[in-house]
């Protein structure tokens, strides 16, 4: 294996995310796509935001997941689009994608002879060539756990993301990741 990077947020964000108050969470509808960030209160009145990103793992290859950025200012048009209740845990979510070499036959000879794939860390292989592993959910677990709220990143729509509620909505989309609470993710280092 050639590179692997890591793109989680530093302990400062994970930090910032305990201080968030339940209650309402709001996008900005002026901005283009419209969630394109997810903004939160915290305790203390000011704002965080759950924003999409892209990373560089190298040249064309590319992995999108989620920044968490403290808000100095929170914009003017921000409407409420859902609400978090009393949460006892947040739960992250990670997605590896990675590059490698195809075998012969599997893509037609004019092509680079070069596969990208995605999935959980178990899923890699041993001849990936670039590999990048980012966040890609963030998950507030209820207290009693019957109303959990998830922001993801989108799949089907570009630059954005989506918020989600229900057990089973959420197993669905979160099968191909790999779960970490905050002390696993400040910890986590690439294999390589």
């Amino acid at each position: 294996m050639k590179k692997w990077k890591r793109f989680f947020p530093d302990r400062s964000q994970i930090e910032t995310l305990g201080t968030l108050k339940a209650g309402a969470y709001f996008i900005n509808p002026s901005a283009n796509p419209e969630w394109v960030s997810v903004y939160f209160r915290t305790k203390s009145g000011g704002w965080v935001a759950l924003t999409w990103n892209y990373f560089d793992i190298e040249f064309k290859f590319e992995t999108y997941g989620i920044s968490i950025e403290p808000v100095q200012r929170a914009p003017a048009t921000l409407v409420e689009v859902g609400s978090i209740g009393e949460f006892e845990q947040i739960d992250f979510y990670a997605k590896t994608e990675w590059t490698r070499p195809a075998v012969l036959g599997e893509v037609p000879s004019y092509f680079e002879q070069i596969i990208e794939a995605a999935g959980r860390l178990d899923q890699v292989p041993a001849d990936a060539i670039s590999v990048g592993t980012s966040l890609y959910a963030v998950v507030f677990r209820s207290i009693g756990g019957d109303s959990d709220v998830m922001i993801c990143i989108d799949d089907g729509e570009r630059f954005s993301l989506k918020a989600m509620t229900g057990h089973q909505r959420i197993t669905l989309i979160l099968q191909h990741c790999d779960v970490f609470n905050s002390v696993e993710l400040l910890s986590w280092e690439p294999p390589v």
